[in-house]
């Protein structure tokens, strides 16, 4: 007669459990805490709040309906927790008496794994089930019958849930276990793996926005980066919907990770079955493992403390980064050998990290001199669907500041791309001393389903380049000239979409006291805020107002505009239809536009005010640079003087 194989121990089993019995009780008291306590607490304060023939039901139902709030804090926990269980099940691998020991026992190696396996889930599930078990029993007694499948099916898909994270967590623990050594260093190789993808992915990005000129990022992988990342998409995964907290908000994303802790343990036992006992004390145990760790070190040292020291001594040439990169890839890299011989007698590795030098200096040279040809990348007119921009509009500083749009006229995407080809082309025209900057965002969404995406900061323009073709300040100036994106910039339309106006207030106004001492204030002009609204808009149309300049406080700027600004208020329908509602203090909107000489409407109701007679005046502009070239016609648009 064959004898059966045993793949789950018995004694072994309550063994470990009772051994560990403080860390599975721990976890229990936290959850009893949390959830049968909690909510047991929650209802006896309503009913001492309440008279008991005025007890409302539903008061209960909320509270029991939003059980599955606390799935975030259980992510956060089962993280921790996981490891420490796998810590305690396999910790007889670390050491090597002890590692002989239990595997001289009568039990084949995949019996003595799962038992322990078993036995380190179960220090996470039953505790959580028990817990569930004490919550159904506070629910059931204090809501109505009518309210029990709904509740305890809410309490059934948080147990489901919870199970779900705890069999990834401690399963992605025993996954890592099996390729160390040293106790110590399972929880270091826990915590790196589980942020691993999006620590490496964000400083790959980091350390290309350094080289590649506007570079700002490829915005279709972040998805991936994050299902990758198992605290970071976890805790997404369970978070409750915006507007039904009965409900997760991707149980697909949840369901995935519970398939893989139980891939993860198949690929933990397959391990397992082929690691050497006398790798006990090693860091890394699985020889396969070795290279993989020593290059990952190299390249996560090199990456995170080249690009710290970078940024903390604020050096500014790429050839400073490089060497920053490449001394801290060496230290990593010798580091790592330290660690893998248990020596200090590492320098004859030295071929090693030569090799690695000389595959991150040319990775880093190729960036430098943009041999993947990502900085000069400028679409076609034809490859593009459509672009948002967000373009810098000069000044002063009021709502034309800057322009937020997306565009799909191929006239105006024209624009775009010729704005885009002169910032690239005067990448290296560095300007010795330019008049201004600006900046420039652009998210290209191309045909295909593509998408391109740059972000420039600080780009010199100079008044000499006004009216030079091909330019970056000849091609700001078609913006500037366009009253209808500029008008678009001030979003007089989107103030008051779904909205109304309900106040208006001068800022900076100047006042002299009797004893000729100057301050500035504000003045409320509420009764008359739609009047200056509708002066306002024929002003703008007529371009006497909502004029913009390239170059701070220039002649033109200081001849043509007032310091003092107007700035609309606006509160939303919603908010205004409320009963007892003061509608002017909840304004949640606002605009603001400078006045200007010109504005003859405008000047005209704030005549009507009183502003004046009050002792207030309109503050000029009092510091401006020499006169300029550049100089603004009495429409508003922009023109060279001869």
């Amino acid at each position: 007669m064959r004898s059966a194989t045993l793949y789950f121990n018995g004694p072994l089993y309550r063994k470990t459990m009772a051994r560990f019995w403080p860390l599975w009780g721990l976890w229990g008291i936290i959850w009893i805490f949390l959830l049968p306590l909690n909510l047991l607490n929650t209802y006896l304060a309503i009913s001492r709040d309440l008279q008991i023939t005025q007890t409302n039901p539903l008061a209960y139902l909320a509270h029991a309906q939003d059980l599955l709030s606390f799935l975030a804090s259980g992510v956060f926990l089962a993280l921790p927790f996981g490891v420490l269980a796998a810590m305690a099940v396999f910790g007889y691998l670390y050491n090597h008496r002890s590692a002989c020991w239990f595997h001289a026992l009568p039990l084949r190696r995949e019996a003595l794994f799962t038992t322990q396996y078993l036995a380190g889930l179960s220090m996470l599930l039953l505790p959580q089930l028990a817990a569930s078990l004490l919550t159904a029993l506070v629910e059931v007694s204090f809501l109505e019958v009518s309210h029990w499948p709904k509740v305890l099916g809410i309490l059934l898909l948080f147990v489901l849930a919870q199970s779900g994270v705890s069999l990834f967590c401690f399963s992605f623990a025993a996954f890592c276990a099996m390729f160390t050594g040293h106790i110590l260093a399972l929880p270091v190789f826990y915590g790196v793996l589980n942020f691993l993808v999006a620590g490496i992915w964000y400083m790959v990005d980091l350390l290309l926005r350094e080289f590649f000129y506007g570079y700002a990022g490829i915005s279709n992988v972040t998805n991936v980066i994050q299902l990758l990342t198992p605290g970071v998409a976890l805790h997404d995964a369970v978070r409750v919907t915006f507007h039904d907290s009965t409900s997760i908000r991707s149980p697909n994303t949840l369901l995935l990770y519970a398939i893989a802790g139980v891939f993860l343990f198949f690929a933990a036992l397959y391990v397992y079955r082929r690691r050497h006992v006398e790798t006990a004390g090693d860091v890394v145990a699985v020889a396969i493992v070795r290279p993989l760790f020593k290059y990952g070190v190299t390249l996560c040292s090199g990456l995170a403390f080249g690009m710290f020291t970078y940024a903390f001594f604020s050096w500014g040439p790429a050839s400073s980064l490089i060497c920053s990169v490449l001394f801290w890839s060496v230290a990593g890299y010798f580091v790592a050998e330290m660690l893998l011989k248990k020596s200090f007698r590492v320098l004859n590795a030295w071929k090693g990290a030569a090799v690695t030098v000389a595959l991150l200096l040319l990775f880093c040279v190729c960036c430098m001199l943009d041999v993947f040809h990502v900085v000069g990348r400028v679409p076609n007119a034809a490859q593009v669907t459509s672009v948002q921009v967000n373009l810098e509009l000069g000044y002063p500083y009021d709502n034309g500041r800057r322009l937020d749009t997306t565009f799909t006229d191929p006239a105006q995407i024209e624009r775009i791309l010729a704005l885009h080809r002169a910032v690239v082309d005067s990448r290296n025209q560095k300007a010795a001393s330019p008049d201004d900057y600006t900046s420039v965002y652009l998210y290209y969404t191309l045909s295909g389903g593509g998408e391109l995406n740059r972000r420039y900061h600080s780009v010199p323009i100079c008044k000499s380049d006004w009216n030079t073709p091909g330019t970056v300040s000849y091609a700001l100036r078609q913006f500037l000239e366009d009253r209808e994106l500029v008008e678009l910039a001030y979003g007089f339309d989107s103030l008051l979409d779904g909205a109304r106006l309900t106040t208006a207030r001068l800022t900076t106004l100047e006042q002299t006291s009797p004893y000729g001492d100057t301050s500035y204030t504000s003045f409320y002009v509420d009764d008359y805020a739609q009047e200056l609204w509708d002066a306002v808009r024929a002003d703008f149309a007529e371009g006497t107002i909502g004029l913009r300049y390239p170059f701070y406080l220039s002649q033109e700027m200081a001849e043509n505009t007032y310091e003092t600004s107007l700035v609309f208020g606006a509160t939303d329908n919603q908010t205004a239809a409320r009963p007892g509602a003061d509608v002017a203090a909840a304004a949640n909107r606002q605009l603001e536009i400078y006045l200007t000489p010109h504005a003859k409407r405008t000047l005209a109701v704030l005549d009507k005010t009183g502003v004046w007679d009050a002792g207030y005046s309109l503050t000029p502009w009092e510091d401006y640079d020499t006169p300029s070239t550049v100089s603004t016609g009495a429409e508003g648009s922009v023109e060279v003087l001869p």
